[in-house]
């Protein structure tokens, strides 16, 4: 997909996102037939990607949405199928309009339930969230079973509960992984079927979570489909998945403009975008992203790509070129589908990029827009 070589990067404002609904599409297509050929259900992780105008592209892919509160669980509503929302903690003044938007809520203790208690109806399934105690996440920031964790219930909290709340939930929630491997995934399994096996055949369905590098080279769903045999064939459990990040993997990008160049021991290119406001995930998690325009590698011109932000650390890293950068050039960041508009901000009153979508047949098509007048209804 070469966009960017198209003569209307140039007329687009930016920054801008840029969403390849050719490649959006590719992706959920893939990854829905890898699902069903191992009877998984597919949510998307709203979270990551919740943008509602790709919707249309996606909506015959998968099963619903996964929301991590109200706010998500609104907005997924729109694709018009199953709407699941988990989050550590439910507000009372929320319940009514949760019960109304969501077809399944997961409680993360089952006390939550009395929340729903006056406002829940028929069309509610409830699922309680299980903690496996299985950490395939270095990272402790991610690792959901990290010690003193928030999340779930483990084993030995679960043997506490009284036995007739199992009569009023119909599922379980689990969630361990963080671009985990199809190994790790087997291993997640496992440990559900070794710790909660007595529960198992008071429910019928369970949610494996997301976090699943479901695209790379080596993740094979061989590696758990015994395990998920089980879940399907002993206990007979519709089982999900919720993705988000290789979902949208390798879709979007981020259009930006070189404002000026200056010189620090180092040529210094200070861009129209800003790491700690339009690619916070970076900022959070030390990586670089790729520049795929113009092309960048061992070339003969250096450059650090800098924010437009006061953060000292608004560095996007030192890439190569092979021609000198100047004032009004074009950059292209990739890696940019997943976390990216979803944490977007206003600091420093540096304004929203723009959101375009741009497909082969079609060409680029501006969604969203965004002005002084969003930012002052947000705070004045």
């Amino acid at each position: 997909m070469c966009f960017y070589r198209s003569s209307f990067i140039d007329q687009l404002s930016t920054p801008c996102y840029i969403v390849s609904t050719d490649v959006l599409c590719e992706n959920f297509q893939n990854i829905r037939a890898k699902a069903d050929r191992v009877g998984l259900s597919l949510l998307l992780a709203m979270k990551g990607f919740p943008l509602a105008k790709a919707f249309p592209f996606i909506k015959s892919y998968v099963d619903g949405i996964s929301a991590s509160g109200l706010f998500e669980a609104k907005l997924g509503s729109k694709l018009g199928k199953e709407v699941h929302v988990h989050t550590p903690a439910y507000k009372k003044e929320d319940a009514e309009e949760i019960a109304a938007y969501c077809s399944h809520i997961v409680l993360n203790a089952p006390h939550q339930l009395e929340v729903f208690s006056h406002v829940a109806t028929s069309k509610n399934e409830f699922a309680l969230r299980l903690n496996p105690e299985v950490s395939v996440v270095n990272e402790s920031v991610y690792n959901p079973c990290a010690p003193y964790s928030r999340f779930g219930l483990t084993k030995g909290m679960l043997s506490a509960v009284d036995s007739r709340f199992f009569e009023k939930i119909s599922g379980f929630h689990v969630h361990a992984l963080c671009g985990s491997s199809s190994k790790d995934c087997n291993n997640l399994i496992s440990a559900v079927l070794e710790n909660f096996s007595d529960y198992l055949p008071s429910v019928s369905w369970i949610n494996l979570g997301g976090g699943q590098a479901l695209l790379e080279d080596d993740f094979d769903f061989a590696d758990f489909a015994e395990n998920l045999d089980i879940l399907h064939l002993k206990y007979h459990l519709k089982t999900y998945i919720e993705p988000c990040e290789y979902l949208v993997m390798d879709a979007g990008f981020l259009l930006t403009t070189v404002l000026d160049v200056v010189h620090n021991g180092k040529d210094i290119a200070i861009l129209d975008t800003s790491i700690s406001c339009h690619a916070l995930d970076v900022l959070k998690n030390y990586y670089q992203l790729p520049v795929i325009y113009p092309q960048a590698g061992e070339k003969g011109y250096s450059y650090l790509l800098a924010g437009n932000s006061c953060l000292s650390g608004d560095v996007f890293g030192e890439y190569s070129f092979s021609a000198p950068l100047k004032p009004g050039d074009k950059i292209v960041f990739g890696d940019m589908g997943s976390y990216s508009f979803a944490q977007m901000n206003y600091f420093n009153g540096i304004n929203y990029p723009d959101i375009c979508f741009y497909s082969e047949k079609n060409g680029f098509q501006q969604i969203k827009s965004f002005d002084y007048m969003n930012y002052e209804a947000l705070y004045d």
